[in-house]
């Protein structure tokens, strides 16, 4: 048996064995990472993802992270229940490399945490990066009332 080939197959002969080769090395998006944690209490990137949401004129995302007692709120709908801690993290945007007109996060530029003590008390802290710091908000009041209001995600 004999294969021919005509002049035209030769450059979709290349582009198969080159065009569907995947590129691993870049597929984990290191960037968007908390790369140093340790002044901040937990990881919020480990708790369970509540709400997103973008602001494009900002040309930014969001995240509302919540630990056990908050995501329980997820599934019955009460207020958030002593003990828990929320944390809002926001990563500035990028286009994606890989798909046509999609943004993907970059690195994070806000890390703000609200927690609920055993009397309902809420404590908001913001941390200023790259090294996590507790830093001054002036808007302190005004961030909570905002973080408390986004509307989280429903889940079956």
């Amino acid at each position: 048996m004999r294969l021919t080939f005509t002049a035209g197959a030769f450059p979709l002969i290349i582009l198969l064995m080159t065009g569907c080769k995947p590129n691993a090395t870049d597929r984990i998006n290191n960037a968007a990472s908390i790369t140093s944690i340790s002044r901040l209490p937990e990881n919020p990137l480990e708790m369970t993802p509540m709400a997103v949401s973008l602001q494009p004129k900002a040309k930014t995302m969001s995240t509302l992270y919540g630990n056990s007692i908050a995501a329980k709120r997820l599934r019955d709908g009460a207020y958030y229940a002593a003990g828990s801690v929320l944390y809002l993290v926001t990563w500035k945007g990028k286009a994606d490399p890989d798909w046509f007109g999609a943004h993907i996060p970059d690195r994070v530029t806000a890390i703000e945490r609200i927690s609920f003590d055993q009397n309902g008390q809420k404590s908001y802290t913001f941390f200023k990066g790259p090294g996590w710091d507790p830093a001054l908000d002036l808007k302190k009041n005004e961030r909570l009332i905002i973080i408390l209001s986004i509307p989280i995600a429903k889940s079956p």
